[in-house]
């Protein structure tokens, strides 16, 4: 069993684009001011399940691949704590995608996003649509020395620490949002945060 945790900030957006998408049990979590606090909260409650992969995604994210389920078994072997869409393979920023050798893919209002290669590793995932790996339910949290809605890819990070693997797979989405920041104090925000996650000051603050 897939089962589905969502951090909602539009019940409107929720119940167009991921309640008709998803096949298994969700929990819908409202009204943080921080994301990976209701992240950890949605990895509490699903931590005594008996879980194939659990599914994080935005409130305006769509899973439009019929072939979804059988691809995410297909990733999910036995060292992925993390399933993805698209990434990147360093993490020195959470801007992962100015580096060279992305992968993946993703549909946007903007248009698709492609990178090329869709299946492989990298270290660090878009935050749209993550799939953990039952281990990675029991045994990583997301940091909340974090505040607000940007640092949650550092659990990509911690995977890693402790080897175990970051994958993307070819997996269609839609993720029902413009490329860009939507006003200067979205992009403040995420500038600040970057510099607490370049910085190592995350999990260490």
């Amino acid at each position: 069993m897939i089962g589905f945790g969502v951090c909602v900030g539009s019940w409107e957006e929720f119940g167009a684009f991921v309640a008709p998408r998803v096949n298994g049990p969700v929990m819908a979590v409202s009204g943080h001011d921080s994301i990976c606090a209701a992240y950890n909260k949605i990895l509490d409650y699903y931590r005594s399940w008996d879980l194939e992969a659990l599914v994080l995604l935005h409130d305006d994210l769509e899973i439009t691949d019929p072939a979804f389920e059988t691809k995410l078994r297909r990733a999910m072997v036995a060292s992925v704590a993390i399933v993805g869409v698209c990434g990147g393979p360093a993490d020195e920023s959470l801007a992962w995608w100015d580096a060279p050798g992305c992968i993946g893919h993703q549909q946007t209002d903007s248009g698709l996003i492609d990178f090329g290669p869709r299946w492989g590793d990298v270290a660090i995932v878009d935050g749209s649509i993550m799939a953990l790996s039952p281990w990675a339910v029991a045994n990583l949290r997301f940091d909340e020395n974090y505040a607000g809605f940007h640092g949650y890819p550092h659990i990509c990070r911690d995977a890693r620490a402790v080897d175990r693997r970051v994958v993307v797979a070819d997996i269609d989405t839609h993720h029902h949002t413009t490329v860009g920041f939507k006003s200067v104090e979205v992009e403040r925000s995420f500038m600040v945060t970057d510099w607490m996650y370049q910085a190592g000051q995350g999990a260490a603050a």
